[in-house]
């Protein structure tokens, strides 16, 4: 990902669950609100209690490369984090970039 960087500090996460906006999707919850960089933060959850490690990671790396598919069509200055629901454990790559593009327009991330 070009264009993003990593959202790690858990103050930042803290901040943009208690005052960001948010959109509830199918297999997803995207938080976000604007920073004060130029460019982009990205972090990506995934709950213990989706399952074990290996079904953990799998689901990052789906949310990683759809977001990294639809990065260029986002606008720059924005903190995301996207939180995988247990929902999306059994679904594709393409079923969850759906949902995460649907839910970014509906944040108003996506520029047409």
């Amino acid at each position: 990902m070009k264009n993003t960087q990593s959202l790690k500090r858990n103050r930042d996460f803290r901040r943009l669950y208690s005052r960001g906006k948010n959109f509830v999707g199918g297999y997803i919850v995207v938080y976000t609100s604007k920073n004060r960089f130029g460019e982009n933060r990205l972090g990506l959850t995934v709950s213990k209690s989706i399952g074990k490690a290996v079904k953990r990671n799998r689901l990052k790396r789906l949310m990683r490369e759809g977001y990294r598919l639809m990065e260029d069509r986002l606008s720059r200055g924005n903190d995301i984090i996207i939180v995988a629901r247990g929902r999306a454990l059994d679904k594709t790559q393409a079923q969850i970039q759906k949902d995460m593009e649907y839910a970014m327009r509906k944040l108003e991330l996506i520029e047409d």
